[in-house]
C-alpha cells in the first residue's frame, strides 16, 4: 500500500485524512462541497460534481475508507492559517486505473482539483513537483494523468513537473506521463 504524503511549505499542508481532521469533518465536508461543486473547479470536469453536503458527506467517507484499502490515495491541500481546504490531490492505485480503463500499461495516476478562488496562485506548480518527487521516493516508476484537451492551465502544470504527452485518451482527454528511469538516483530530501 502506498505510504501517504505529508508536505508543508510556508503556507500549506498537503496531507491525507488525519485523525485531528475527525474534530473539524463538519468543516472538510463543507470545503469538500465548495470545491467539488464550484463551477470554476468543474469547468472541465463536470462529472465530479456533487450535488449536496449529503454527497460530500459520502464522498468524504468514502475516501477514508478507500485510502485505507488501498484503492485511491486522496490527499488534501489546507491553508495552515485559516485550515480551509484549498484543493484535493487523488493518487489513484493501478488496480482501479485497470478497472476503469484500457491502456497498455497501468500506473498510478494523479488528479488534482483546486478551488476556484485558489486558481490563479501557482499552487500546483509549486506542490507538484515536490509531490511526484516524494511518489518517486515510494518506488513509483510511472505516473499518468488524463487532463482535457483545453485545460491549458493543468497541462502547463503537468509539463512542468516533467510529464509528458502520451496521447490522446478520448475525445475530450490527454493521457500526460511521467517515466523515472530505474537508474535514476532517488531523490533526497535536505532540511
Amino acid at each position: 500500500m502506498l505510504q501517504p504524503v505529508s508536505l508543508e511549505n510556508d503556507r500549506l499542508y498537503i496531507h491525507p485524512f488525519r485523525s485531528e481532521d475527525f474534530n473539524r469533518y463538519e468543516k472538510m465536508v463543507t470545503d469538500i462541497y465548495q470545491i467539488l461543486s464550484d463551477d470554476d473547479t468543474l469547468h472541465f470536469i463536470p462529472e465530479k460534481r456533487l450535488g449536496s453536503m449529503a454527497d460530500a458527506d459520502t464522498w468524504l467517507k468514502s475516501t477514508i475508507l478507500n485510502f485505507h484499502c488501498g484503492h485511491n490515495f486522496v490527499h488534501f491541500i489546507t491553508e495552515k492559517v485559516s485550515g480551509k481546504l484549498l484543493g484535493i490531490i487523488d493518487i489513484i492505485s493501478p488496480q482501479i486505473v485497470r478497472a476503469h480503463y484500457r491502456l497498455e500499461q497501468y500506473p498510478y495516476f494523479i488528479e488534482f482539483y483546486l478551488s476556484g478562488k485558489a486558481r490563479g496562485r501557482k499552487i500546483m506548480t509549486t506542490l507538484l513537483p515536490e509531490i511526484v518527487a516524494e511518489l518517486r521516493q515510494r518506488n513509483i516508476r510511472v505516473l499518468g494523468a488524463v487532463v482535457n484537451k483545453k485545460n491549458h492551465a493543468a497541462q502547463k502544470v503537468l509539463l512542468t513537473a516533467g510529464f509528458i504527452y502520451q496521447s490522446p485518451f478520448d475525445p475530450v482527454q490527454d493521457l500526460y506521463q511521467l517515466s523515472f528511469s530505474s537508474t535514476e538516483k532517488k531523490v533526497s530530501k535536505v532540511g
